[in-house]
């Protein structure tokens, strides 16, 4: 009798260690693959990011050279447009040193159409899409160790002023 009971006992025990390491397992599985669905779509956004801003970039470049040579209503709009979409996707906050170079060329680019004495464009270009080419770079970067290691940068804390 006492085997019996010693049996069941020892079967309930071993039933309850299976049970626990099962939940165990399935609660670890489940965080990994939230963890690499999570990183897939940052990875994924930061991608259609840089995608977007090459070709906005490229867009008010462009836009701006044509705007020296022939200025006209339709270009104003376009390029008013864009310099406002590269804007919005860039950080407003001034610790962010490469935004922040950005948004002032952006800014110059587009207060110098009207200016008959502005004679830096080719070296205010050239300075934006350097500062663009630094900026994306280092998103490439950023998600390409996240992609390496699975881990998301954690997000900027400062506030903006």
């Amino acid at each position: 009798m006492e085997s019996a009971i010693f049996g069941f006992i020892g079967v309930l025990i071993g039933s309850i260690l299976t049970f626990t390491a099962s939940l165990i397992t399935t609660f670890g599985k489940s965080k990994d693959t939230q963890l690499d669905v999570r990183t897939k779509v940052v990875t994924n956004e930061r991608a259609q990011w840089r995608k977007d801003m090459r070709e906005l970039s490229a867009s008010f470049v462009a836009i701006r050279k044509h705007m020296s040579t022939n200025l006209n209503d339709d270009d104003q709009f376009d390029l008013d447009r864009t310099r406002v979409l590269i804007r919005l996707r860039l950080n407003a906050n001034p610790e962010h040193k490469l935004d922040e170079c950005l948004l002032k060329k952006l800014k110059l680019l587009s207060e110098s159409v009207l200016d008959e004495n502005y004679k830096s464009l080719s070296t205010d270009i050239d300075a934006f899409e350097a500062g663009m080419q630094a900026l994306l770079k280092r998103e490439w970067d950023k998600s390409k160790g996240e992609a390496e290691t699975g881990n998301i940068a954690p997000p900027d804390q400062r506030s903006i002023s």
